[in-house]
Parts: C-alpha cells; structure tokens; sequence
C-alpha cells in the first residue's frame, strides 16, 4: 500500500503541476537536510523521527530543491505528520533567516487546533488562522501548506492522501514574505516535556491547482491501481 500511496502522489503532482521535491525516506536516511536546533533526527523504518534529546526546544530539518533552498517562491508543501508526544510539530514555507518572516503551519496536539503563522525567530509570532482536528497524540494527519503570492493556505484531513479535501481549512493574504526561502519540518517543547513527531512522504510541488482536486484523487487512485496489477 505504501508504494500505491507514493504513486498516487506522484501521479497527482506530475498531472497537474510540476514536482519540486520528494523524500520519502525509503533509503533509511535524511541526507540532504539540515538539522537545526536541540534534537535528535532519525528514519526508522521509512519514517522520519525528529525528537527531544534533552527535555526542551525545537528540532528542525530545512531543504529546498537547489541546494537546500526554493528555486520559487510559490510552492506546495504535501506531507504526513504525527504527533507523539510533546506541544507542537508542523510544516514550514519560506524561511529566509531568524531575523526575517516566514509561514507555518503548526499543530497543537493538546487542544486539537491548528494554526496558521507568520514567525520571526527574533520576534513575535502572529497567528493569522486556526482550525480545530480531533485533539490528542499518535493521530496521523495529511497536510498542505502552499504559499502562491501573497496567498498563505493550508489543508488538514485523515485517512489516505486521495482523501484530500478542495476547500482550504486555513486561509490568510500576507505580503511579508515574499522571498522563496527554505522550507523545514519542525517539531518542539517546552518546560519539562519530551517531544517526538514523525514525519513522512514530503513532495513539494509549484501550487495545485483548486479546481482539479476533489476531481482528480479517484481516477488517479484507478490508474494507480491498475499499474500495481
């Protein structure tokens, strides 16, 4: 199932739209990412891990598709997540620099909601959306954070990646950032709580296209199918 899955994603994206980047970590390591931050980062049987060493912080793992940076500025971000354990984990766009603006989309496992955020490392966060997910830890969760202009969007669902919904859960127009950047997978916390997300199937594409998504998934899931036979 997991190779359907894969196919599925790259169907979709070379149909519609151009691919960027992927790594699904099949080959058992993270070359090609930079770590950042207090944390350990390992693939273990395909997945990547990126957890606490000590009991505090924030680990990050950065790319781009030329030499770990963005050719674009507009691009889609399409990955899975799951929380173990710890306050936040998520998907990043547009990361210039600790002293610049970028976007992220970020998920609070206690309360179940998740949100859309212009950040600065050196300065404040300021959340521009939110929407509410079921709440607690070891739920997996699909995501979309595409940036497209001054356009900042975002998509949440469960279950497989052909279930992708067309509308966007989490919306904002913000011209801070315009520059391509980075983009990174982060997971953290805070005081005295351990922290471990496990991230998967990263494709990074130019923008999808609304209109073809809710169209696209079974026909595509078909083709895909019959390829497996």
């Amino acid at each position: 199932m997991r190779t359907l899955t894969l196919l599925v994603i790259l169907l979709a994206r070379l149909s519609f739209c151009e691919i960027l980047f992927t790594d699904d970590f099949s080959d058992g390591d993270d070359d090609g990412w930079t770590r950042s931050g207090g944390a350990g980062y390992h693939v273990i049987q395909g997945k990547y891990f990126i957890h606490s060493q000590s009991t505090r912080g924030q680990g990050r793992s950065i790319n781009g598709d030329i030499y770990g940076a963005m050719s674009t500025g507009d691009y889609s971000i399409l990955c899975s997540i799951e929380v173990e354990c710890g306050t936040e984990a998520g998907v990043s766009a547009r990361f210039c620099g600790a002293d610049q603006w970028h976007y992220r989309l970020v998920f609070k496992p206690y309360t179940g909601t998740v949100l859309l955020e212009r950040k600065k490392d050196t300065g404040p966060t300021v959340v521009m959306d939110d929407y509410l997910v079921s709440p607690g830890y070891h739920n997996s969760y699909w995501v979309r954070l595409q940036v497209e202009g001054s356009l900042v969007r975002a998509r949440v669902w469960t279950g497989t990646v052909e279930n992708e919904p067309s509308e966007w859960h989490l919306e904002a127009i913000d011209s801070s950032q315009q520059n391509p950047g980075s983009f990174y997978l982060f997971a953290g916390g805070y005081g005295k709580v351990s922290w471990s997300s496990i991230f998967d199937d990263v494709v990074v594409s130019t923008p999808l296209e609304q209109a073809l998504v809710q169209t696209t998934w079974a026909s595509l899931k078909q083709k895909a199918d019959e390829i497996e036979r």
